[in-house]
């Protein structure tokens, strides 16, 4: 009895500090840019997020394998099938007009000075953003953070909502608050996505493709148009 109340007690810390890496951490690393680069968006700046993100990626995994002794299934990880990529390039390529016109219709805007600045970036900046927004995010913010919350809570709903709310304002240093309803909407139309096949590379695909759009898509489009 006392040793199976001490494995409880035990999963529950190594969960609590997988929520932590999950869904505290990331905001993390903008914090940490303003103190050394102050509000000026620079590639040095992005870089160091890039390493702080996948790091604290690492962490994750090592907390679900090592510390809770589960395997990726229970972070949404499945057997890769033959629809998996195309779907999810799919949905990615649905989710962007979809939102388009929510955001549009809601007489919002994005912060189009960072979307600038985050295509004016050399192009395997671009395209390691891409990878991390759809690997990165999607791994701590879906496939962890809302299957152990929605564990926690016995109600997968309730664990969308927190998830979605915490990714929204985990983006409030990048864009800023005026911005945000955007991000908000990707979110619930993604967590929506993982809800309906609780697969976490359809997902990342999905996450990949929509951002891949934005950073590599519409720059290698505008550049043709410009010649």
């Amino acid at each position: 009895m006392v040793e199976a109340s001490a494995r409880r007690q035990a999963l529950s810390l190594a969960t609590l500090l997988g929520l932590f890496l999950a869904l505290v951490v990331p905001a993390l690393p903008p914090l940490i840019g303003t103190i050394f680069y102050g509000t000026a968006q620079t590639g040095a700046r992005v870089g160091w997020g890039l390493v702080l993100h996948w790091a604290n990626f690492a962490a994750v995994i090592v907390v679900v394998l090592l510390v809770e002794r589960q395997g990726l299934a229970s972070i949404g990880v499945r057997p890769l099938r033959w629809w998996t990529i195309p779907l999810g390039l799919l949905a990615g390529f649905v989710i962007v007009p979809v939102s388009g016109f929510l955001v549009n219709a809601s007489g919002a805007s994005s912060d189009t000075h960072f979307v600038a600045f985050l295509q004016s970036l050399p192009f395997t900046t671009r395209l390691l953003l891409v990878v991390t927004a759809g690997v990165f995010e999607e791994t701590l913010y879906r496939g962890y953070a809302l299957e152990r919350l929605a564990s926690l809570f016995n109600n997968k709903w309730l664990a969308a909502a927190v998830t979605v709310a915490l990714f929204t304002l985990a983006h409030i240093s990048a864009v800023g608050l005026a911005h945000l309803l955007p991000v908000f909407i990707i979110s619930v139309l993604i967590t929506l996505l993982y809800l309906w096949r609780r697969d976490l590379v359809l997902n990342a695909v999905a996450h990949a493709t929509i951002d891949g759009i934005g950073l590599l898509l519409v720059p290698l489009l505008s550049h043709h148009g410009s010649v």
